[in-house]
């Protein structure tokens, strides 16, 4: 009998947690994602992430003459973020699977750092170490 009340229970319990892992833990990271696409959030036309399939891409912010895009692929992975500069020779980007926290850093040509990050996450270490938050999910360096 007791054999039988504690298989259960461990049934019970490894149902939760399989039920959990399908529910919640598959946000995105990003409100900014949850609306819809205009003709403004078209990324660059030579826009190339080698094998990496965006499900969508969003402008999301501008600033020191770039413009700033979030993307992400199908169930929320990669991430993608994008930085379109007037010249094409900044042009940098780069993706994680990563879905909180700081989840990625990348600098272009210019030597400019952007810094990604999920929805919430306390910044002040960031800024106080001279980045600038341009968005709830993007800092950068600006001089």
């Amino acid at each position: 009998m007791k054999n039988k009340s504690l298989a259960l229970v461990g049934a019970i319990v490894l149902s939760g947690l399989l039920l959990s892992g399908c529910s919640g833990a598959g946000s995105t990271g990003f409100q900014a994602l949850e609306r819809e696409a205009t003709a403004a959030d078209n990324p660059p036309e030579d826009l190339d992430l080698g094998e990496i399939h965006m499900e969508k891409i969003l402008l999301v912010a501008e600033a020191n003459g770039k413009k700033y895009y979030l993307g992400q692929g199908k169930q929320a992975r990669p991430s993608c973020l994008i930085v379109e500069s007037v010249d094409p020779y900044f042009w940098h980007s780069g993706c994680t699977d990563s879905i909180q926290g700081e989840m990625l850093r990348i600098s272009g040509p210019d030597q400019k750092s952007a810094v990604l990050v999920s929805d919430d996450y306390d910044t002040k270490q960031l800024e106080s170490s001279g980045l600038t938050k341009i968005h709830p999910n993007i800092l950068v360096v600006t001089d």
